[in-house]
Protein backbone atom coordinates (compact mmCIF):
# COMPACT_ATOMS: atom_id res chain seq x y z
CA UNK A 1 0.00 0.00 0.00
CA UNK A 2 1.32 3.42 -0.97
CA UNK A 3 1.95 5.86 1.87
CA UNK A 4 2.30 9.63 1.96
CA UNK A 5 4.70 11.12 4.47
CA UNK A 6 5.37 14.78 5.09
CA UNK A 7 8.58 14.33 3.09
CA UNK A 8 6.51 13.08 0.11
CA UNK A 9 4.16 16.05 0.40
CA UNK A 10 7.04 18.55 0.46
CA UNK A 11 8.65 16.88 -2.55
CA UNK A 12 5.39 17.04 -4.49
CA UNK A 13 4.90 20.73 -3.70
CA UNK A 14 8.41 21.58 -4.90
CA UNK A 15 7.82 19.66 -8.14
CA UNK A 16 4.45 21.28 -8.82
CA UNK A 17 5.58 24.82 -8.06
CA UNK A 18 9.03 24.51 -9.65
CA UNK A 19 10.71 25.54 -6.39
CA UNK A 20 13.08 22.59 -6.14
CA UNK A 21 15.64 24.08 -3.77
CA UNK A 22 15.49 25.73 -0.37
CA UNK A 23 16.93 28.86 -2.00
CA UNK A 24 13.68 29.26 -3.92
CA UNK A 25 11.41 28.17 -1.05
CA UNK A 26 12.86 27.70 2.42
CA UNK A 27 12.03 24.59 4.44
CA UNK A 28 10.62 26.78 7.23
CA UNK A 29 8.22 28.57 4.89
CA UNK A 30 7.20 25.28 3.30
CA UNK A 31 6.48 23.76 6.74
CA UNK A 32 4.41 26.79 7.71
CA UNK A 33 2.40 26.77 4.48
CA UNK A 34 1.66 23.04 4.62
CA UNK A 35 0.47 23.18 8.22
CA UNK A 36 -1.71 26.25 7.64
CA UNK A 37 -3.40 24.51 4.74
CA UNK A 38 -3.67 21.16 6.52
CA UNK A 39 -5.03 22.56 9.78
CA UNK A 40 -7.35 25.31 8.53
CA UNK A 41 -8.18 25.30 4.80
CA UNK A 42 -8.31 21.56 4.24
CA UNK A 43 -10.76 20.54 7.05
CA UNK A 44 -12.90 23.67 6.55
CA UNK A 45 -13.31 23.03 2.84
CA UNK A 46 -14.00 19.31 2.73
CA UNK A 47 -15.76 18.83 6.12
CA UNK A 48 -14.30 15.38 6.66
CA UNK A 49 -16.54 12.97 8.55
CA UNK A 50 -13.37 11.46 10.04
CA UNK A 51 -12.92 14.73 11.96
CA UNK A 52 -16.53 14.96 13.12
CA UNK A 53 -16.83 14.62 16.88
CA UNK A 54 -18.49 16.23 19.91
CA UNK A 55 -17.32 19.05 22.11
CA UNK A 56 -18.76 19.19 25.59
CA UNK A 57 -18.22 21.00 28.87
CA UNK A 58 -20.05 21.57 32.16
CA UNK A 59 -21.44 25.03 32.91
CA UNK A 60 -20.60 27.01 36.03
CA UNK A 61 -23.11 28.79 38.26
CA UNK A 62 -23.73 32.41 37.11
CA UNK A 63 -21.16 32.17 34.28
CA UNK A 64 -22.66 33.27 30.92
CA UNK A 65 -19.50 33.09 28.75
CA UNK A 66 -17.31 30.08 27.82
CA UNK A 67 -14.31 30.29 25.49
CA UNK A 68 -14.13 27.68 22.76
CA UNK A 69 -10.88 25.65 22.64
CA UNK A 70 -8.42 26.00 19.78
CA UNK A 71 -8.50 22.29 18.96
CA UNK A 72 -11.65 22.60 16.80
CA UNK A 73 -12.14 24.32 13.45
CA UNK A 74 -15.88 24.91 13.80
CA UNK A 75 -19.07 23.89 15.61
CA UNK A 76 -22.55 23.18 14.32
CA UNK A 77 -25.99 22.39 15.72
CA UNK A 78 -27.80 20.60 17.18
CA UNK A 79 -26.64 21.51 20.69
CA UNK A 80 -27.94 19.95 23.88
CA UNK A 81 -27.99 20.77 27.58
CA UNK A 82 -28.29 17.68 29.76
CA UNK A 83 -29.37 15.80 26.60
CA UNK A 84 -32.19 18.28 25.84
CA UNK A 85 -32.08 20.41 22.68
CA UNK A 86 -31.50 24.14 23.12
CA UNK A 87 -31.72 26.90 20.52
CA UNK A 88 -28.53 27.52 18.56
CA UNK A 89 -27.54 31.00 17.32
CA UNK A 90 -24.53 32.33 15.45
CA UNK A 91 -25.96 35.77 14.68
CA UNK A 92 -25.78 38.10 17.72
CA UNK A 93 -28.62 40.30 16.42
CA UNK A 94 -30.97 37.33 16.19
CA UNK A 95 -29.81 35.97 19.54
CA UNK A 96 -30.46 39.22 21.42
CA UNK A 97 -33.75 39.78 19.58
CA UNK A 98 -34.94 36.45 20.96
CA UNK A 99 -33.17 36.88 24.31
CA UNK A 100 -33.25 40.62 25.13
CA UNK A 101 -31.08 42.01 27.91
CA UNK A 102 -32.57 45.00 29.75
CA UNK A 103 -30.22 47.82 30.71
CA UNK A 104 -31.15 49.62 33.93
CA UNK A 105 -30.14 53.29 34.00
CA UNK A 106 -30.31 55.42 37.15
CA UNK A 107 -28.86 58.48 38.89
CA UNK A 108 -27.93 57.11 42.34
CA UNK A 109 -25.67 60.03 43.29
CA UNK A 110 -25.24 63.79 42.81
CA UNK A 111 -21.87 65.48 43.17
CA UNK A 112 -21.15 68.16 45.78
CA UNK A 113 -17.70 69.24 44.59
CA UNK A 114 -16.04 67.62 47.62
CA UNK A 115 -17.02 63.96 47.77
CA UNK A 116 -15.11 61.62 45.45
CA UNK A 117 -16.29 58.22 46.73
CA UNK A 118 -19.83 57.00 46.10
CA UNK A 119 -21.40 53.65 46.98
CA UNK A 120 -24.73 51.95 46.44
CA UNK A 121 -26.35 48.51 46.48
CA UNK A 122 -28.66 47.85 43.56
CA UNK A 123 -32.01 46.10 43.81
CA UNK A 124 -31.02 43.22 41.54
CA UNK A 125 -28.45 41.20 43.51
CA UNK A 126 -26.84 39.66 40.39
CA UNK A 127 -25.04 41.90 37.88
CA UNK A 128 -24.25 40.61 34.39
CA UNK A 129 -20.47 40.69 33.78
CA UNK A 130 -19.28 43.39 31.39
CA UNK A 131 -22.42 45.57 31.51
CA UNK A 132 -21.77 48.23 34.16
CA UNK A 133 -21.00 51.86 33.24
CA UNK A 134 -20.52 54.72 35.73
CA UNK A 135 -19.94 58.34 34.66
CA UNK A 136 -20.18 61.95 35.79
CA UNK A 137 -19.63 62.99 32.17
CA UNK A 138 -16.02 63.79 33.07
CA UNK A 139 -14.66 60.44 34.18
CA UNK A 140 -16.14 57.14 33.05
CA UNK A 141 -15.81 53.61 34.42
CA UNK A 142 -16.60 50.77 31.98
CA UNK A 143 -16.70 47.12 33.02
CA UNK A 144 -15.11 45.07 30.22
CA UNK A 145 -14.77 41.85 32.21
CA UNK A 146 -16.53 38.84 30.66
CA UNK A 147 -16.05 36.35 33.48
CA UNK A 148 -18.22 35.84 36.54
CA UNK A 149 -16.47 36.62 39.83
CA UNK A 150 -17.62 36.28 43.44
CA UNK A 151 -15.03 38.79 44.64
CA UNK A 152 -15.22 42.50 43.70
CA UNK A 153 -14.12 43.37 40.16
CA UNK A 154 -11.83 46.40 39.94
CA UNK A 155 -12.31 48.94 37.14
CA UNK A 156 -9.98 51.81 36.31
CA UNK A 157 -11.63 55.04 35.21
CA UNK A 158 -10.65 57.12 32.20
CA UNK A 159 -8.87 59.63 34.48
CA UNK A 160 -7.31 57.08 36.85
CA UNK A 161 -10.07 56.66 39.43
CA UNK A 162 -11.03 53.20 40.71
CA UNK A 163 -14.42 51.51 40.97
CA UNK A 164 -15.38 48.09 42.30
CA UNK A 165 -18.36 45.98 41.34
CA UNK A 166 -19.59 42.97 43.28
CA UNK A 167 -21.62 40.91 40.81
CA UNK A 168 -23.01 38.69 43.55
CA UNK A 169 -24.67 41.16 45.92
CA UNK A 170 -24.94 44.27 43.77
CA UNK A 171 -22.53 46.48 45.72
CA UNK A 172 -20.98 49.22 43.56
CA UNK A 173 -18.34 51.69 44.75
CA UNK A 174 -16.90 54.47 42.57
CA UNK A 175 -13.85 56.48 43.63
CA UNK A 176 -13.43 59.35 41.15
CA UNK A 177 -9.99 60.84 40.58
CA UNK A 178 -11.54 64.30 40.98
CA UNK A 179 -14.69 64.98 43.00
CA UNK A 180 -17.66 65.53 40.66
CA UNK A 181 -18.90 69.10 40.48
CA UNK A 182 -21.65 70.26 42.79
CA UNK A 183 -25.06 69.39 41.34
CA UNK A 184 -23.54 67.05 38.74
CA UNK A 185 -25.59 63.90 38.18
CA UNK A 186 -23.61 60.66 38.39
CA UNK A 187 -25.10 58.02 36.12
CA UNK A 188 -25.09 54.26 36.61
CA UNK A 189 -26.18 51.63 34.09
CA UNK A 190 -26.01 47.84 34.29
CA UNK A 191 -27.86 44.66 33.40
CA UNK A 192 -29.23 42.47 36.16
CA UNK A 193 -30.15 38.85 35.70
CA UNK A 194 -31.81 35.87 37.33
CA UNK A 195 -30.00 32.58 36.79
CA UNK A 196 -31.81 29.47 35.58
CA UNK A 197 -31.56 26.63 33.10
CA UNK A 198 -30.32 27.95 29.72
CA UNK A 199 -32.67 27.70 26.77
CA UNK A 200 -30.42 29.27 24.08
CA UNK A 201 -26.75 29.50 23.20
CA UNK A 202 -24.88 31.96 20.95
CA UNK A 203 -21.61 30.92 19.32
CA UNK A 204 -19.78 34.07 18.26
CA UNK A 205 -16.26 35.49 18.52
CA UNK A 206 -14.95 32.08 19.64
CA UNK A 207 -17.25 32.11 22.68
CA UNK A 208 -20.41 30.38 23.80
CA UNK A 209 -22.89 32.67 25.55
CA UNK A 210 -25.95 31.23 27.30
CA UNK A 211 -29.38 32.63 27.91
CA UNK A 212 -30.63 32.12 30.59
CA UNK A 213 -27.39 32.33 32.60
CA UNK A 214 -26.78 28.88 34.18
CA UNK A 215 -27.82 28.53 37.81
CA UNK A 216 -25.88 25.29 38.31
CA UNK A 217 -23.79 22.70 36.47
CA UNK A 218 -25.28 21.48 33.16
CA UNK A 219 -23.57 19.31 30.56
CA UNK A 220 -23.42 21.16 27.23
CA UNK A 221 -22.74 19.22 24.05
CA UNK A 222 -22.41 20.27 20.39
CA UNK A 223 -21.12 18.75 17.16
CA UNK A 224 -17.60 19.83 16.23
CA UNK A 225 -14.79 19.30 13.74
CA UNK A 226 -11.38 18.62 15.30
CA UNK A 227 -8.30 20.46 14.11
CA UNK A 228 -5.66 18.24 12.56
CA UNK A 229 -2.31 17.85 14.31
CA UNK A 230 0.49 19.76 12.52
CA UNK A 231 3.35 18.08 10.69
CA UNK A 232 6.71 18.32 12.45
CA UNK A 233 8.84 15.40 11.25
CA UNK A 234 9.50 14.25 7.69
CA UNK A 235 8.09 10.84 8.64
CA UNK A 236 4.76 12.28 9.85
CA UNK A 237 1.71 11.15 7.88
CA UNK A 238 -1.82 12.59 7.50
CA UNK A 239 -4.67 10.65 9.10
CA UNK A 240 -5.36 9.05 5.73
CA UNK A 241 -2.63 8.55 3.12
CA UNK A 242 -5.11 9.43 0.35
CA UNK A 243 -5.05 13.01 1.67
CA UNK A 244 -1.38 13.42 0.67
CA UNK A 245 -1.80 14.59 -2.95
CA UNK A 246 -4.69 16.87 -1.97
CA UNK A 247 -2.57 18.55 0.73
CA UNK A 248 0.30 18.97 -1.72
CA UNK A 249 -1.83 20.48 -4.51
CA UNK A 250 -3.77 22.69 -2.09
CA UNK A 251 -0.59 24.11 -0.57
CA UNK A 252 0.92 24.61 -4.03
CA UNK A 253 -2.20 26.44 -5.17
CA UNK A 254 -2.02 28.83 -2.20
CA UNK A 255 1.65 29.46 -2.91
CA UNK A 256 0.95 30.30 -6.57
CA UNK A 257 -1.78 32.79 -5.74
CA UNK A 258 0.33 34.51 -3.06
CA UNK A 259 3.10 35.08 -5.60
CA UNK A 260 0.71 36.25 -8.34
CA UNK A 261 1.28 33.22 -10.57
CA UNK A 262 -2.22 33.23 -12.05
CA UNK A 263 -1.77 30.71 -14.86
CA UNK A 264 -0.09 28.19 -12.59
CA UNK A 265 -2.80 28.75 -9.97
CA UNK A 266 -5.56 27.85 -12.44
CA UNK A 267 -3.74 24.73 -13.59
CA UNK A 268 -3.10 23.48 -10.06
CA UNK A 269 -6.67 24.32 -8.98
CA UNK A 270 -8.02 21.80 -11.50
CA UNK A 271 -5.74 19.11 -10.07
CA UNK A 272 -6.64 20.13 -6.53
CA UNK A 273 -10.39 19.86 -7.18
CA UNK A 274 -9.85 16.39 -8.64
CA UNK A 275 -8.11 15.32 -5.43
CA UNK A 276 -10.86 16.91 -3.32
CA UNK A 277 -13.43 14.73 -5.08
CA UNK A 278 -11.37 11.63 -4.24
CA UNK A 279 -11.09 12.66 -0.59
CA UNK A 280 -14.80 13.42 -0.33
CA UNK A 281 -15.82 10.10 -1.87
CA UNK A 282 -15.66 8.32 1.50
CA UNK A 283 -17.76 10.99 3.20
CA UNK A 284 -20.25 11.00 0.31
CA UNK A 285 -20.63 7.23 0.56
CA UNK A 286 -21.39 7.53 4.26
CA UNK A 287 -24.00 10.21 3.59
CA UNK A 288 -25.75 7.91 1.14
CA UNK A 289 -26.62 5.73 4.11
CA UNK A 290 -28.62 8.56 5.70
CA UNK A 291 -32.12 9.23 4.51
CA UNK A 292 -32.87 12.89 3.82
CA UNK A 293 -35.45 14.43 6.14
CA UNK A 294 -38.43 16.25 4.61
CA UNK A 295 -38.47 20.03 5.00
CA UNK A 296 -42.08 20.12 6.18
Amino acid sequence: MSTWTFADIKKKIRQVTGRLSSMELSDDELLDRVNKFYQYTFPAEVKLDRNHTYYEFVTTTNEPYYDSPDMFTNFEPPATLDSQLIEWFQDPAEFFACNPMSVVTSVPWVGDGITAIFATTIASPLIYPGTTVITDNTETFVDTNKTWANSPVIITGTLGGVATITYNGGVIVANFMTAPDSGQNIYLSYTGFTAGKPRSVLYYNNQFQFSTVPDTAYRFRVKAYTKLAPFTLSTDRPLLDQWGPCIAYGTARDLHVDYGETDAYEEVTALYKEQISYVMNRTSQNLLNVRAKPSF
